[in-house]
């Protein structure tokens, strides 16, 4: 598969759990219904042969499921399944209902920006932090001091206005980009912050034409428009990248490091409280500038590794680095610590497991389903462990 985005039919295809599990574990009734499903749709043939492709390769090592689990594993299924068809018919309403408003940011809500989230080149420590205290939804803090609630994996466009566009591709304007004030002043430039927490996603469209897929636990910070002699960003977390060329360098900025492009696309994971950071190349040619003064140059299908006293660079494959933004995580002789880290993040859900599991290794890929009792279901089978749900805590054993 190549790494370009995954099809947007592809990619709600590999989210529906009745396709995937015709895929994976077949039925009559599954088979009736997707038979019949083509047959209506068959400009979508080749959508359907993509991710049904993409849903053969997903595996967790050599393992098969029983039977019997396999018709455990539909029957709930189908259960949630009933239960988010009754969720979606009320989606348009929370969703305007979340972006209409402007909220005017209290003191409390501003102190993320009044008390320097980012502070020139350097981020302030503790964002984590406030990211999971403060923050449950997605936010965006404009330069003029307002929030807007942002729908989960929503688009959001700077262009001539700020646009939304959601799961359904129902776009919609939230606010008029102001062109009188601070901003016409050069060399004051007034950044807008997106937080988004553990447990969401989004994406943004900049006003070069720039796309960037932030990732849960993420802070990024970035103008409305580049008025200078350069483009400049700010990160804490996990995002990637696809930047437009110009004659204007861009920069992304971290607590520990730098990148400097001019048209390229990478991913970059800055999360404050991991000691080794990264930036993984899929196309073009970066820049990393750290705060020791180096200078490391990366090609594509190269990954930089960044920790406290070292620093190297590897080959790899990018698609393992860059699936998270289609909702596929991949995973290459990793232990399941650093698994079920990925997953605690991707949920928003603490997760301990006995130390024997955690030092366990594996290789393969997860559809990162809406509810995570979905994934945790599929290593209970696959590792022969048990799991279970204590207060907020989900214990791996």
């Amino acid at each position: 598969m190549s790494d370009k985005q995954i099809p947007e039919i592809v990619h709600r295809l590999l989210h529906d759990h009745s396709f995937v599990m015709w895929c994976m574990v077949p039925t009559q009734e599954l088979d009736i219904k997707w038979h019949a499903w083509i047959k209506e749709h068959s400009e979508n043939q080749r959508a359907i042969d993509e991710a049904r492709l993409i849903l053969r390769s997903v595996q967790l090592n050599e393992y098969s499921i029983p039977d019997e689990k396999s018709e455990q594993i539909w029957l709930r299924l189908q259960n949630e399944m009933q239960q988010k068809r009754f969720k979606k018919r009320n989606l348009f309403m929370r969703y305007a209902a979340a972006c209409a408003v402007f909220v005017t940011v209290s003191l409390a809500g501003y102190w993320l920006m009044d008390r320097g989230l980012f502070s020139g080149n350097n981020l302030m420590t503790g964002i984590g932090m406030a990211i999971d205290t403060v923050h449950t939804e997605v936010t965006l803090i404009t330069k003029d001091q307002k929030i807007i609630n942002v729908e989960d994996n929503a688009l959001i466009s700077f262009n001539s206005d700020v646009t939304m566009k959601n799961s359904q591709d129902e776009e919609f304007i939230v606010k008029k980009i102001e062109t009188e004030g601070i901003e016409k002043n050069i060399d004051e430039t007034v950044m807008n912050t997106l937080v988004v927490p553990k447990g969401r996603r989004s994406s943004l469209l900049l006003a070069d034409g720039s796309k960037i897929w932030i990732n849960s636990g993420s802070v990024l910070r970035f103008p409305s428009r580049f008025d200078g002699d350069d483009r400049t960003i700010e990160a804490e977390g996990e995002i990637y990248i696809e930047v437009v060329k110009s004659g204007k360098p861009f920069h992304v900025k971290t607590a520990n490091f730098t990148v400097n492009v001019l048209g390229t696309k990478f991913n970059l994971s800055a999360y404050g409280d991991e000691q080794a950071q990264s930036v993984v190349l899929v196309e073009g040619s970066v820049m990393v500038d750290t705060k020791e003064e180096e200078n490391i140059q990366l090609t594509p299908n190269h990954k930089l590794t960044l920790q406290p006293d070292k620093h190297e660079i590897n080959e790899v494959d990018v698609l393992d680095y860059i699936s998270w933004k289609d909702g596929v995580l991949i995973f290459k002789g990793e232990t399941m610590e650093n698994i079920l880290m990925r997953l605690s993040r991707y949920y928003n859900v603490q997760i301990e497991c006995a130390p024997g599991i955690a030092r366990r290794t594996s290789s393969g890929k997860l559809v990162l389903f809406d509810n995570i009792e979905q994934v945790m279901e599929t290593f209970s089978m696959l590792y022969n462990v048990h799991y279970r749900f204590e207060s907020n805590t989900l214990l791996i054993e």
